[in-house]
């Protein structure tokens, strides 16, 4: 069952001809493509009120240049009009508000822990925003069937159509387990690549330089290139199935993007388990760097490391640590890897090598 419901179905005192106005109001306004243009003459022709709604709804909008600019539609409005907002029903500023809403203004929740993220409302569009907060793991259960674990300081854009299904991975990093649809292939959009799967699982993560990685746990995915206007959601219902040219991702593998390059590498099991831990609150070293270590913690929380020399850097670590848990990384790194730490304030610490006794170096 969908964790995002319908306004629509909710909101009885909405007709379906004044919801139709909206959005093609909407539409008009970023200007309209070919099939468009013809779709709404069709709409236009099926109904004489449908015209007068549409014009009602453009002067509360105060959208009457967007209609006046498709002379082939509207004739009558070659010479441009200007109107202020006349008084009408409260239905209307219902309709308008709420299209809008679905359409430009998202709704927004912010976690702090690991919890199912739940819409409170439904929107027309089936779109919706979902972001955590620093330390924030949270699990989202898609209309589709389709679940995303979302790590933190991360945010995506969900949005269902009756052809799309579309997750813009705006920053941080997600997991999804794509429910099956061989009708709509479900893509995931992560600084300007589309990763499009029907059904399969897979994490995609940006970084602070915009290179993307995914990692594919069950499947396969197909990845392009896709310019995208971030400033408007009609994107979302434009987005084409990858054709044969795009790079083939397979289970157990690993690519690396960025504007230059790509890097693939075929990961064992045990590396994907690793890679994927952080969904259940860890976080698993096997020896990479202490600047690394560092670096990944510390998007779990507001506190900044600062390895005061340059050498530790390159100390190797391992271990597991809850996310989060700065505690214990720290007694971790005391115990097993000789480094003492000094707090300069309550959101800094400093990292040391731990320097012998002087009983010791006489030894």
């Amino acid at each position: 069952m969908s964790n995002v419901s319908d306004i629509g179905k909710h909101s009885q005192s909405l007709d379906d001809r004044s919801q139709e106005s909206s959005k093609w109001v909407a539409k008009m306004d970023r200007e309209l493509s070919k099939s468009e243009t013809d779709a709404l003459k069709i709409w236009l022709a099926a109904d004489p009120k449908n015209e007068s709604e549409l014009l009602q709804m453009a002067k509360l909008w105060d959208k009457m240049d967007a209609l006046a600019r498709l002379s082939e539609v509207f004739p009558h409005l070659k010479e441009e009009h200007r109107f202020s907002a006349p008084g009408r029903p409260f239905q209307w500023a219902i309709a308008a508000s709420f299209v809008f809403a679905s359409i430009v203004g998202l709704s927004i929740f912010v976690t702090s822990g690991s919890e199912m993220l739940t819409p409170n409302s439904r929107l027309l569009a089936d779109v919706a925003t979902y972001e955590t907060a620093i330390g924030g793991v949270s699990k989202i259960k898609l209309a589709d069937g389709s679940h995303i674990t979302l790590n933190t300081q991360s945010r995506v854009i969900v949005s269902h159509s009756e052809r799309q299904r579309i997750v813009q991975l705006v920053r941080g990093e997600m997991h999804i387990d794509v429910a099956h649809d061989s009708t709509r292939p479900l893509s995931v959009i992560a600084a300007g690549r589309v990763v499009q799967a029907i059904g399969t699982a897979f994490s995609v993560k940006i970084d602070a330089s915009q290179t993307v990685e995914v990692v594919v746990d069950d499947g396969r995915v197909r990845i392009g290139v896709h310019e995208l206007d971030s400033a408007h959601f009609d994107y979302l219902e434009s987005i084409d199935k990858l054709d044969d040219q795009s790079l083939v991702v397979a289970q157990g593998k690993r690519v690396v993007l960025d504007d230059v390059s790509q890097i693939l590498e075929l990961l064992k099991p045990e590396d994907i388990e690793i890679r994927l831990s952080w969904r259940n609150g860890n976080l698993i070293f096997r020896g990479e760097s202490l600047a690394a270590a560092v670096a990944e913690v510390s998007r779990y929380t507001p506190v900044e490391f600062v390895i005061e020399e340059p050498d530790l850097k390159d100390l190797r670590v391992a271990g597991l640590f809850k996310a989060g848990d700065v505690s214990g990384f720290l007694a971790t790194l005391e115990t097993n890897f000789n480094i003492v730490y000094k707090r300069s304030d309550d959101a800094t610490i400093m990292l040391f090598a731990e320097k012998p006794t002087q009983s010791e170096g006489l030894k």
